[in-house]
């Protein structure tokens, strides 16, 4: 009975701390849209010339044509919540109608948010000269940081992959003529 209590609690003691050990693979789904496709898009665009754009929508409405959805999905052990974003394209006789953006960035977007961000830097090395040339106690207090060192926000990566660059067309020559 002594000989199987030992191996028993061994097991279950490396069990348990396996468990904590487990791989979360990132999970990917549907149609990543690269936000400067994103922000060519326009109404009055054909049917074709969308797709040529942002590519096949992943999932089909069979019920209604003229509603095409570009949905995409991103989920890692990195983030705390899944990434979700969608498009939809709404067409009116084989044209683009309207479309709706629920968190796709666009071009424009990520230019504001390089002016943001590049406003914040200077907002912040202003605040740290101001500290330093009035010589306050609270200054001194604080830890010297480094202004080439990236804050927390920089250093998270996109969960986004970038996109990979579309393969040649057949038929096209591949390299300079």
């Amino acid at each position: 009975m002594k000989r199987l209590a030992l191996p028993t609690i061994l097991l279950a003691t490396s069990a348990l701390f396996a468990s904590g050990c487990v791989y979360k693979m990132n999970i990917q789904q549907g149609n990543y849209l690269v936000p400067d496709s994103v922000s060519q898009l326009k109404e009055g665009m054909t049917r074709s010339q969308v797709r040529f754009l942002l590519g096949t929508p992943m999932v089909p409405d069979a019920f209604d044509e003229s509603r095409w959805d570009y949905y995409y999905f991103f989920n890692s052990q990195k983030i705390k919540a899944p990434l979700k974003r969608r498009l939809t394209v709404y067409f009116a006789d084989d044209k683009v109608a309207r479309y709706e953006n629920q968190g796709v960035p666009t071009q424009a977007d990520l230019e504001q948010l390089e002016r943001d961000l590049r406003k914040a830097r200077a907002v912040t090395k202003s605040d740290k000269d101001k500290n330093k040339k009035s010589g306050s106690e609270e200054a001194a207090d604080e830890p010297a940081s480094d202004a080439s060192t990236p804050s927390e926000a920089e250093k998270a990566p996109d969960p986004v992959p970038p996109s990979a660059p579309l393969p040649v067309p057949a038929g096209t020559p591949s390299g300079p003529t």
